[in-house]
Parts: C-alpha cells; structure tokens; sequence
C-alpha cells in the first residue's frame, strides 16, 4: 500500500511539474510574440510609407494621427502582455487603465479599435482585459472627460 500511494505521489507531482512547464513555455511564447508585435508597431508608427499602407481602410486618418493611435497601441498591448503573464492583477490593471482613459488619445484608439480587440479575443484572460478597459473607457465618458 505505501508503493502504490509513493507511486500515485510521485506521478502528481511529475504531472504538476509538466502543467507549470507547459505555462511557461507559453508565457515565454505569449512575450516573444509581443516583442515583435511591438517593434513590428513601432516600425510602422515611424514610418509614414508603412503607415500610408496600413492606414484602416477609408482613409479618415491623418497619418501623424494614426501614428498616435499606434502608439496607444503599443501602451496597450504592452498592459495586454502584462496582465496575461501575471504581472498585473484585475485592479492594478484597472489603475493602470483609468490612467490611460484619462487621455484622449488613449479614448480615441479605444472608440476606433476596441470592438475589434474584442472580436480578436482568444481566451477568458483577453476578455477580462477588455471588459476592463471598455469599463474605464465608459467611466471616462460618464466623468464628461471624452
């Protein structure tokens, strides 16, 4: 009997190693892409030839101005990385987002593109992201700070 229970110890503790390595094998994964999401922003925000190619359709946007909204971009991708590795709770992230809905800038790239973070939303842990940003995107409004 005590094999068995060393056994069935033993065979935990493997699986609860292997579920932890597999967690941060795609927290690594999860930051290498944001990495290159990042320069990949930057680059474009930089460059007006790149951003006259990826204006959004329609052409409503001044090119200095969708290079702002790349830039709130970046900031929010960078709380996105953040939040999903852990280095951010739901109220930190909270702070974190009334900080950037004080900014006009910040509004105006979440009035634009927000439905479409959400419709690119893989998981629980990118619509909690969401909700929280469209929350303090909505208090921002309700403050008549947009």
């Amino acid at each position: 009997m005590k094999n068995s229970h060393a056994v069935l110890i033993a065979a935990v503790a493997v699986a609860a190693t292997l579920v932890q390595s597999e967690r941060h094998h795609r927290q690594r994964l999860d930051l290498h892409a944001e990495q290159m999401h990042q320069a990949w922003i930057a680059e474009v925000a930089g460059n007006p030839e790149l951003r006259a190619i990826w204006t959004p359709p329609g052409g409503a946007l001044p090119s200095e101005e969708y290079a702002n909204l790349l830039h709130s971009n970046r900031l929010i991708s960078f709380l996105s990385a953040k939040f999903r590795v852990g280095l951010l709770t739901k109220d930190s992230l909270r702070s974190q987002a009334r900080w950037l809905m004080q900014r006009e800038v910040a509004r105006s790239y979440w009035r634009q593109f927000g439905s479409f973070r959400e419709d690119e939303a893989r998981d629980r842990t990118d619509r909690a992201f969401n909700a929280i940003l469209s929350d303090e995107y909505v208090a921002a409004a309700d403050r008549d700070v947009v």
